[in-house]
This record gives C-alpha cells, sequence and structure tokens, in this order.
C-alpha cells in the first residue's frame, strides 16, 4: 500500500494520510467515472482530486473531507477557520468556482485559468489535480485502486 500510495500522491509526505481518501471516496467515483464516460451518447465526465492543504493548525487537517466546498463556491472568507483566508486559497477558490459555473452553463469546466482538462475515459483516467499549482494527470492511483478495490 505504502509504495503505491507514494507513486499516486508523491508530494505527500505522509502516504497512510490519504488512506481514507483511498479507501473510502476514491473507488466509488472512479467506478462510478468509468460507467458513466462508457455510455454511449452520455455527457461528458469530469474527475478531480482537491489536494491543497489548508496550513490551519500547523497543517493537521490536509485536503479534509468536505474542504473543498468553500472553494467550489468561492466563500473562503466564511471560512477561514478551515482554509486560513490566505491569498493562495483566494487565487484557488477564483480557480474552481470558475470551473463548476462553466460546467454548470455548458457542461465543460475548461477555462483560461487552468490547464486543459480532457473529460474522463477508462483508457485515459484523466483527474484535474485542484492545489495551489493545479493540472492534470492520468491514472494516478490505477495501481493502488488495485490494492484497496480490487475488482
Amino acid at each position: 500500500y505504502i509504495a503505491a500510495a507514494k507513486k499516486a500522491f508523491p508530494e505527500d509526505t505522509k502516504p497512510s494520510a490519504v488512506l481514507d481518501i483511498d479507501v473510502t471516496f476514491r473507488p466509488g467515483a472512479v467506478s462510478q467515472a468509468k460507467q458513466k464516460s462508457s455510455l454511449a451518447g452520455g455527457a461528458p465526465v469530469y474527475m478531480f482530486m482537491f489536494t491543497w492543504q489548508s496550513p490551519v493548525m500547523d497543517g493537521k487537517y490536509k485536503a479534509v473531507h468536505c474542504m473543498e466546498i468553500p472553494f467550489v463556491f468561492n466563500n473562503i472568507a466564511r471560512c477561514e477557520e478551515m482554509t486560513g483566508g490566505f491569498k493562495d486559497a483566494y487565487v484557488l477558490a477564483d480557480k474552481m468556482s470558475q470551473s463548476w459555473i462553466n460546467f454548470a452553463k455548458t457542461g465543460n469546466p475548461n477555462h483560461a485559468g487552468l490547464p486543459k482538462w480532457d473529460a474522463y475515459t477508462a483508457e485515459k483516467g484523466t483527474t484535474m489535480f485542484f492545489d495551489n499549482k493545479c493540472g492534470i494527470r492520468f491514472h494516478h492511483d490505477e495501481e493502488l485502486m488495485k490494492i484497496v478495490a480490487p475488482q
């Protein structure tokens, strides 16, 4: 598990910290994305990982479950006890909220502030990573998913 977690999340210094994501949330999300993206005539599927780590409490929160919500709704000021309210949080919130707005309007989350975000397919496994530096990765945790959620 540790080797696969380090490969999936090389920037994380404590691979055991992502165990909850890997076991509780990610397998179901990947399964749904694979199924929905394979439907003939279905709408495009876009996957993301929120990896921005809160500086609050000396970074103890990391990218805790639901931490992305104030970013999606561009509500950093109302959640400073979780986000810290620093400039980097506001910059990321602008990028994330614009993606959600674009997706709601057009079905496509792309905009000039992010790298090109292709729709998810089982073959490519495209996932946008939202962090201080946003980026695209492909099947970043495929090996890890085989360990935590064998099919």
